[in-house]
């Protein structure tokens, strides 16, 4: 081949490539808060902002039982971005584009090509499933990122077995053990690969598989060093305790094989529909009939095979939870664009017509994420109910400028943790003169903690609630005086949830 044959060859991955990049950064940085704080986030920040003000709680995410590397990464952003939220979404966002490099690596160490590795980046930059989660401070993001990490280091451990790969590889599940807990599952995904890629006809096979075994028990232990890392904080045992409150165990599921699975696998269905989209959806049954049918095949089979174990053993059950097991399917989405685009005899074209629904949906959930056509638990839950914490920086904005003012403010909130009180402190926290105090989720009478703070006549006292929570008898809420009203998207029913903000007067 010509030099000028090799470089016009590389002109459309390139561009490709480059198109990823600029579609990657687009679709995540813009208006990066236009969807609140949501419950789990405000939790996560509040702990990195504890954590960063005081090393002796560095584990702190222990006590709830939730590894905390997250958090640990969410720390240094802290520093470098004045918003909290935006520090921890930026994590996530750093997440996402170890995803989309890492596909491309997957795809080219599975096929050999550059253009398909170029189109699976592609997809990954405009795919709703990645774009909504990349810009939420979850650590769904950075588990998936670690999973296709492990896919694409496993692939090529299986073909070239070196200590360099398998160091590599055990940093990946290592570090995904210290996210979240399903990184469990880039074990049995490296036993997968295995399976397929590896050659068993080829010469020295004893030899080579000695050299692999040997290089999976770097793996094995260099992971678990890792993960035993966390056995430093005091509350290392809840990890596997907590884990019961999201998993049935093997006996359970066995004594009712088809609850919740059969339910979780329509559910599952119905997320992969609307977040993959359907062009991408059904366009992935496609890489079966070009030339690259085992890659198709292998990550098919390691993407549905975890949301079927998923979907067996979940008792608690979201769409974010599947981010990890789910974004595999990109590889297949990608070889299903090539084979089209060859039948069309226009690559560029295939992938012109079938992410225009997604790159569609996904300006939608940015730019207008209350009209954006979202599975019902991501409506409900980061939209329109007491969990999404619509209001909040508007109310912290409030309360600090009352504080600069002079005021010593006390604001009390319903319940304990999440998206209140935890929205408003990681706003407020360090500012001088302001108290946030958890109460309740269920109001039914003024907190003491606000009637005896108001006792002082140098304390102005406020309430934050959500109106859904506010059941105060009249005579207490004559008592209230609101300040403002934060009303949040409508239900499909055509009700909504408001943040309300009051004082309390004598």
């Amino acid at each position: 081949m010509t030099l000028k044959a090799s470089t016009t060859k590389l002109r459309l991955p390139i561009f490709l490539f480059l198109l990823s990049f600029v579609l990657f950064i687009a679709f995540r940085i813009f208006d990066l808060t236009r969807i609140p704080v949501f419950v789990d986030e405000a939790i996560y920040i509040r702990w990195s902002q504890i954590m960063r003000n005081e090393p002796s709680l560095r584990f702190l995410p222990l006590s709830d039982g939730k590894q905390p590397l997250f958090m640990w990464a969410t720390m240094p952003a802290l520093k470098i971005f004045s918003d909290p939220l935006i520090a921890g979404r930026m994590v996530s966002i750093a997440a996402g584009f170890l995803s989309l490099t890492g596909l491309a690596f997957l795809v080219f160490v599975s096929t050999g090509n550059l253009l398909l590795a170029a189109s699976a980046s592609l997809v990954y930059s405009v795919l709703p499933f990645a774009v909504f989660f990349d810009r939420m401070a979850l650590a769904d993001s950075l588990l998936a990122a670690f999973g296709i990490w492990s896919l694409a280091l496993g692939a090529l451990l299986t073909k070239k077995a070196r200590l360099d790969l398998a160091l590599l590889l055990g940093f990946a599940i290592g570090f995904g053990l210290l996210t979240k807990s399903p990184a469990i599952f880039f074990y049995a995904w490296q036993l997968i690969i295995f399976l397929f890629l590896f050659d068993f006809r080829g010469p020295g096979l004893r030899p080579r598989l000695t050299k692999l075994f040997a290089s999976w028990f770097v793996v094995f232990l260099l992971s678990q060093a890792i993960y035993n890392i966390l056995r430093l904080g005091p509350n290392f045992h809840l990890i596997g305790s907590r884990n019961q409150d999201y998993v049935f165990s093997l006996k359970e599921v066995l004594s009712h094989p088809a609850n919740p699975l059969m339910g979780n696998l329509k559910t599952t269905t119905f997320w992969l529909w609307f977040l993959f989209t359907p062009p991408l959806f059904l366009v992935s049954f496609f890489s079966f009939l070009g030339k690259h049918k085992k890659p198709a095949l292998i990550f098919f089979l390691i993407s549905l095979s975890t949301l079927f174990v998923q979907a067996a053993l979940a008792k608690v059950y979201t769409s974010r939870y599947i981010l990890f097991a789910a974004l595999p399917l990109i590889v297949p989405v990608a070889l299903g664009l090539s084979e089209l685009g060859e039948r069309l005899k226009k690559h560029w074209l295939a992938l012109f017509i079938f992410l225009l629904w997604p790159a569609i949906l996904s300006t939608v959930i940015i730019a207008m994420p209350e009209k954006a056509n979202l599975p019902f638990d991501m409506r409900s839950g980061y939209l329109e109910e007491w969990t999404a914490g619509w209001g909040q920086k508007e109310v912290a904005a409030y309360l600090i400028d009352r504080a600069k003012a002079g005021e010593k403010i006390v604001v009390g909130t319903d319940g304990f943790f999440g998206t209140l009180p935890d929205g408003l402190v990681i706003y407020t926290q360090g500012q001088p003169g302001i108290t946030v105090i958890g109460g309740s989720p269920s109001i039914t009478s003024l907190p003491e903690s606000l009637t005896d703070s108001l006792l002082d006549q140098a304390n102005t006292v406020y309430l934050v609630a959500n109106a859904s929570r506010v059941k105060l008898p009249s005579a207490e809420l004559a008592r209230l005086e609101l300040i403002a009203e934060y009303p949040k998207p409508a239900r499909l029913d055509g009700t909504h949830e408001s943040l309300l903000f009051y004082q309390l007067t004598h």
